[in-house]
């Protein structure tokens, strides 16, 4: 059995153990994501990278938690305006994963990819692999590296299989992120899985099937079959009937007063917006546009067309 479906073995077990579960966690599980990314990449660490607006770099999350140092190497900061792989975004709105070795010179120079090469050696990293959770009003990403070996094809093609997972994971999170112990509790008494406690909340804001499907990265067809499970977990048989018991047993708030606060779940906003005055790039090309690449057309193709998005170096 090759590398690549072992791994992708692993990661739908591990998808299927979250969506099916009744977990008692709230937290999205990065620690475990970030083991699985280690091993599936043979990477020396992972890192969870957000982008601000201010052009500021944030590692809000690394592991092995000891790999990188507390303080940063010779005492200073990176700039995050020369790192190549948030040029690479920034400039191209692609949603690929993409090798930090890949990003063309006309995005990144020589000599502003030496420099932040030679910063980045003094934490143990040489090469990196980007999967991008969140491009367009921000970036956020998870990034693996390592000291020695590059990232080759097989990489590469392993994360276009890896970032649909993650897609999956982090949408239900934010379809269930913030939910009260209150109502998660008659829901594990019923029998729901977080999968179809996802549904059953999309459901109670107002959301069609079609809408939820495209919220939680699934098909409607499957949002179907599960709002079949919710009917029946819940004695009912349609979806007002549904969400009318749900509310009555506390699996959902109340619906709000005229004028007042809705208790519909909505996804955390977006990764802010990228500050790009004086600085080193351009804004992404329009949604329309050839940046609207995806899967590994992203991290090649993109070199066809990025002399029309970055000028060269000041």
């Amino acid at each position: 059995m090759s590398r690549t479906t072992t791994c992708h073995a692993a990661w739908l077990a591990l998808v299927g153990e979250i969506l099916q579960g009744q977990s008692r966690v709230r937290e999205f599980p990065h620690v475990r994501v970030a083991a699985l990314l280690r091993e599936s990449f043979d990477a020396a660490c992972c890192s969870r990278n957000v982008v601000d607006r201010r052009w500021v770099d944030h590692v809000v999350g690394g592991w092995p938690e000891d790999y990188l140092p507390a303080v940063p190497a010779l005492g200073i900061l990176p700039d995050a305006t020369t790192h190549p792989l948030i040029r690479w975004y920034a400039a191209t709105g692609g949603s690929a994963a993409q090798v930090l070795s890949r990003v063309p010179r006309e995005v990144a120079p020589p000599g502003m990819a030496g420099e932040w090469s030679a910063f980045a050696r003094h934490f143990g990293i040489t090469h990196q692999l980007s999967l991008p959770l969140w491009v367009g009003h921000g970036i956020e990403a998870y990034v693996v590296s390592r000291p020695d070996d590059d990232f080759d094809d097989a990489d590469l093609e392993l994360a276009e299989l890896v970032l649909p997972a993650l897609a999956v994971l982090l949408a239900q999170h934010r379809a269930l992120h913030g939910l009260p112990e209150e109502q998660h509790a008659p829901g594990r008494d019923l029998g729901l899985t977080d999968r179809e406690f996802a549904v059953l909340r999309l459901l109670g804001a107002g959301l069609t099937a079609q809408a939820i499907a495209h919220r939680l990265h699934t098909s409607p067809r499957t949002v179907h079959k599960h709002l079949e499970h919710l009917y029946r977990k819940l004695g009912v048989w349609d979806r007002l009937m549904a969400v009318q018991r749900a509310r009555d047993a506390g699996l959902l708030a109340a619906p709000a007063e005229p004028g007042g606060r809705t208790g519909a779940t909505r996804p955390p906003p977006p990764v802010p917006s990228l500050h790009r005055g004086g600085h080193r790039t351009t804004a992404p090309a329009p949604a329309s546009g050839p940046a609207r690449l995806h899967g590994r057309q992203g991290a090649v193709r993109g070199e066809e067309y990025v002399q029309t998005l970055v000028p060269g170096p000041p």
